[in-house]
């Protein structure tokens, strides 16, 4: 898994630095952060792999906007990026706090079992020390070293296997015909049972498939055995997929059982479909199986995994000013971004004020006026990475209570789902 692409825009990152002559009163810095505007900087540094920019930024939004809505998949980015970086003990520490602060997210389907593997270690209090790009290396020895024992192992059975058949035919010539005719028998049931050996090939890398589109992918039964066999097939899912397996060379008959010649091959087609509303990231199994029609207890499994990819929208509403008096005009920007690795649909925002503000003016921007008082917004679609800003100004009422905090609040449907997401503003406090 492989993070999803997510989005792509500019971060303006202003500094005031302010120096005063007086050393009771200085001031090292005053900085001026923008919480999607850092996130926009930390995810293109991530799209380029440079993953320590991406840690750098992600943390100024960790460490200085606790409520943001980008809280969230900050720290899968920081998590992420520790663990391309090699900082194991990082990216551990990151993809825990985010199970801890967000235990009911959906993106949770998202996190890969490289981070959820980390965050164990941790918690039973393993050294997770860093990786010196040593891994690859090792891990070719020690497949190598693998192949070279299973090849000797293959040779041994066999060796034991032409020795034990020697043995029982000579055991045979001693004893009576019947022994000798029963001892055949499970002899040759044992070789028949032994003869029959598939290799199920699938694709070797997860299929990226767009939430309510249809895919497919290709898997070969290969026979390595020394007879023709055959197989009942069949695919294991979430019914919600509606996986079908068929026939390459039929692709409208479904596939039920294969009978395949030593050394030759059937191939399939399964098909299947990624539901709409699947958060992006979201990994799909499938089991494929065949059984021998022989012998029931003798099957061969193989797996395939696709991962669905979908818009991941997410709102930012932020005043100009975080404290306001009666009657005062206040000025909001919402920045609307994709962090999903796919474009969004048509965006529509319902846009809603609390009572103690009045609505003044909403720019250029294309909106209308429900009779609830909320307002409606259309937003053409957000590609993957990209950013969206509305800007509406409101006025705080003269009636207003004192030390009351304002809350705006957007709700967001992408008309490629149609599945509705809210996401409150900062507060504007009443003085």
């Amino acid at each position: 898994m492989n993070f999803s692409r997510l989005f792509a825009a500019s971060i303006t990152l202003l500094l005031l630095i302010a120096l005063a002559l007086d050393c009771s009163s200085r001031r090292l810095y005053a900085a001026v952060l923008d919480d999607s505007e850092l996130f926009v900087e930390a995810f293109n540094a991530y799209q380029k792999k440079d993953y320590l920019l991406a840690i750098e930024k992600a943390k100024l939004i960790t460490e200085n906007f606790p409520d943001t809505p980008l809280r969230d998949i900050s720290f899968l980015l920081i998590a992420r990026s520790g663990l391309k970086s090699g900082d194991n003990e990082l990216a551990a520490s990151a993809a825990n706090r985010f199970n801890e602060e967000f235990p009911s997210s959906t993106l949770k389907a998202s996190v890969e079992d490289e981070l959820l593997h980390l965050v164990s270690r941790m918690k039973k209090g393993e050294q997770l020390l860093p990786d010196r790009n040593l891994q690859m290396a090792a891990r070719k020895v020690r497949d190598d070293q693998l192949a070279l024992e299973r090849a000797a192992a293959l040779k041994a059975e066999q060796l034991r296997l032409a020795r034990e058949k020697a043995e029982r035919e000579r055991v045979a010539l001693a004893r009576a015909e019947e022994e000798r005719r029963e001892r055949e028998r499970i002899a040759a049931e044992k070789l028949a049972r032994e003869s029959i050996k598939l290799a199920i090939i699938l694709p070797a890398q997860p299929l990226t498939t767009a939430a309510g589109e249809n895919a497919g992918f290709p898997a070969d039964f290969l026979n390595s055995g020394s007879g023709s066999n055959e197989f009942l097939v069949s695919v294991e899912s979430a019914p919600e997929y509606r996986v079908r397996i068929a026939s390459a060379t039929n692709p409208g008959r479904q596939l039920e059982r294969i009978t395949v010649a030593p050394g030759e091959k059937s191939s399939a087609i399964v098909s299947f479909t990624i539901p709409a509303g699947k958060v992006d990231g979201q990994k799909a199994n499938f089991i494929i199986k065949a059984v021998s029609s022989r012998y029931s207890d003798i099957s061969f499994t193989g797996s395939f995994r696709a991962v669905a990819a979908a818009p991941l929208i997410r709102a930012v509403i932020r005043p100009d000013m975080a404290k306001a008096s009666q009657g005062q005009l206040l000025e909001y920007r919402i920045s609307v971004l994709n962090a999903g690795s796919l474009a969004s649909g048509e965006l529509a925002l319902r846009l809603t004020l609390p009572g103690q503000l009045e609505f003044v003016s909403a720019g250029n921007s294309d909106f209308r006026r429900d009779s609830d008082g909320s307002l409606r917004f259309k937003l053409a679609k957000v590609e993957s990475g990209a950013v969206s800003d509305i800007r509406f100004k409101a006025k705080v009422r003269d009636s207003a209570p004192k030390n009351e905090s304002l809350r705006c609040k957007a709700e967001i449907t992408d008309s490629s789902s149609n599945i509705p997401e809210t996401f409150n503003s900062a507060a504007v406090v009443v003085q």
